[in-house]
This record gives structure tokens, C-alpha cells and sequence, in this order.
């Protein structure tokens, strides 16, 4: 089994395409949301293209969940033509549950979300800053971003394979 994990896409295509080109082979893409827009307090960086990103998820021949981010709109769900935005979603394979938000909320009602779940994998983004730490029987992923990096700025994603979380740079 191999999952991609990404988040905080935030209209980039070409960072787009680098991951998925890292994912081929995989069972499932897992989007911790913030697809299309930049959102407020993102800049604008070289490269913003929301319609081309629309139309690369659109395209892409590995299958994707997306939870919806704080800066996802109804709007990016017409044009993703994808059944997405679900604050939650739960993800079973190989008897592994991923439970998928975008994790805007508090770090304890996120825990709390993961117990509730009876989440094996609890995957986030928001922050845009990579992580995985065990909670419990928990473990607790976030992918960073592809495109907005933030803490050490390297653009990252995550794959789940062979039992183990892998962080890997889209550059």
C-alpha cells in the first residue's frame, strides 16, 4: 500500500505536478485541503495559476480525496468537478484508518477528532510545517506544503508505505 498525503496546494500547478509525479504508484492521494486559493496571508508567488491547478487535479490518474481548507470555497468545488470539501474524511485501507482535516481548529479538538475516529493516521495541514508525532495510538501527519512552505521553508509532501510516514521534497 502507498498513500500520498499533501495540503496547502494554494493554486500552484507545477508544485502540483512535481508531487505527483513523487506519487506515481500510489493507491490513494490524501488533500489535507487549501486547494485553489492563495488565501490572505499567503503571498502571491511566481507560478500562481488556480485554473491550471483545477485542471492538473482534474487530470491526475491517481485517485484523490480532498478535505476542505480554510480557504477553499464552494466555487472550487464546481470547477475541481470533484466530490470533495468534507470537513472530515475517513480513508480505510489495508485495515489502516486515515482520518483527513484541514486542522484550522485547536491542536486538543484535533486529538480529540483523532480519538473519536479511532484514526490510525491523523492527517492536518493548515500550518504548512511538516510533522509526525505519535498521540497515543495515534499517529499525527502533517505533510507541510508544496508550494508555501513555512518553518524551514522546504516544499514538502508526505508517503505512507510500507508502515512508515516519508517525508520527501517536491524540489
Amino acid at each position: 500500500m502507498k498513500i500520498g498525503i499533501i495540503s496547502d496546494l494554494h493554486g500552484y500547478p507545477e508544485q502540483f505536478k512535481k508531487a505527483i509525479n513523487i506519487l506515481k504508484g500510489s493507491d490513494m492521494i490524501l488533500c489535507a485541503g487549501d486547494i485553489l486559493y492563495h488565501g490572505p496571508r499567503n503571498p502571491i508567488l511566481e507560478g500562481y495559476n488556480p485554473q491550471k491547478l483545477a485542471e492538473e487535479i482534474k487530470s491526475c490518474e491517481i485517485p484523490m480525496l480532498i478535505s476542505r481548507g480554510n480557504c477553499d470555497a464552494d466555487v472550487d468545488m464546481v470547477v475541481l468537478s470533484l466530490p470533495v470539501f468534507s470537513p472530515i474524511i475517513i480513508y480505510e485501507k489495508d485495515n489502516i484508518r486515515f482520518v483527513v482535516m484541514h486542522g484550522e481548529i485547536e491542536e486538543d479538538k484535533i486529538k480529540n477528532i483523532a480519538r473519536i475516529y479511532k484514526a490510525d493516521i491523523m492527517v492536518t495541514g493548515h500550518t504548512h510545517i511538516r510533522k509526525c508525532e505519535p498521540y497515543f495510538e495515534t499517529l499525527m501527519v502533517n505533510p507541510g506544503s508544496p508550494s508555501v512552505p513555512k518553518g524551514d521553508g522546504i516544499p514538502s509532501i508526505a508517503v505512507f508505505e510500507d508502515g512508515e510516514i516519508k517525508f520527501i521534497n517536491v524540489n
